[in-house]
């Protein structure tokens, strides 16, 4: 691959990733259905749009947010100001956290981006009381999930790589349960997200889209391919330069609850 995924950007990921954030994020919530006043850890939180969603609307004692990317969180930082919240840099497979003291650990868009999914399912259950809950949802990269895959395809039919997250395959709604079963977690249940989003034109669209870190530095690094590409696209999306552009995307969702385990890890 020409280059690794990296989120570094917290302006940038806003506009491209924000909405459809917050747009299967509150199909999300409402299907996890969490009590108010509890103690929740977002793990992988990015530029915190996620953690404002569950401050928002759930009423949390407390909220533990971090993610690899200090620019992320430095992003976040400024949309959540209060003494319930707080953003740290951190590492989904060693949580700097004592164990048990969570009632909500929730991943949002981020499992896959995690070198050992198992690892960091079972600090998850770790830091989570027991009868609380553990849940994810992630992207179906492998399937045509992700909103920019009219492009990615564009990509593949002209044969030029570009990255896809690490753990991919977790995405796989059969793999997703599996981690769950595997990190001891029972009342398992999974759930496929839709959602859609609308742009005004197609090149509103494309702006957009190209912040995508996996192939927006494909598409502006080939200078020589990137109206070519740009071209498939709007023909593969069958629109003119001035009608409304809907694109559709699709998550596997997952949640369980921690009831202990038997043997003698922690």
């Amino acid at each position: 691959m020409s280059h690794e995924i990296k989120f570094q950007d917290g302006e940038s990921y806003e506009q491209w990733m924000g909405i459809w954030s917050q747009l299967i994020g509150d199909q999300f919530l409402e299907w996890l259905s969490p009590e108010e006043d509890q103690r929740w850890i977002d793990i992988g939180c990015g530029n915190g749009t996620f953690t404002e969603q569950i401050y928002n609307s759930h009423s949390p004692k407390e909220i533990q947010a971090l993610d690899p990317s200090q620019e992320q969180i430095d992003f976040a930082l400024q949309r959540i100001r209060s003494d319930n919240v707080s953003f740290q840099v951190g590492d989904a497979m060693n949580l700097p956290f004592e164990a048990n003291r969570f009632d909500y650990a929730t991943m949002a868009l981020v499992l896959f981006f995690v070198p050992d999914p198992a690892a960091g399912a079972m600090e998850m259950v770790r830091v989570t009381k027991r009868e609380g809950s553990v849940s994810a949802y992630v992207w179906d990269v492998l399937e045509g999930g992700l909103p920019n895959e009219v492009i990615s395809a564009q990509l593949r039919q002209l044969d030029i790589a570009y990255p896809m997250a690490p753990s991919a395959e977790v995405s796989r709604m059969g793999q997703l349960h599996e981690t769950w079963v595997d990190a001891g977690l029972n009342n398992i249940e999974t759930k496929q997200i839709s959602v859609h989003r609308t742009f005004d034109n197609f090149q509103q669209f494309w702006d957009i889209t190209t912040l995508s870190p996996s192939i927006g530095p494909i598409v502006k690094s080939r200078p020589d391919m990137s109206n070519r590409i740009k071209l498939m696209t709007q023909e593969a999306l069958e629109v003119d330069d001035t009608e409304p552009v809907t694109i559709h995307g699709f998550a596997n969702a997952i949640k369980g609850t921690n009831m202990g385990r038997s043997d003698n890890r922690w």
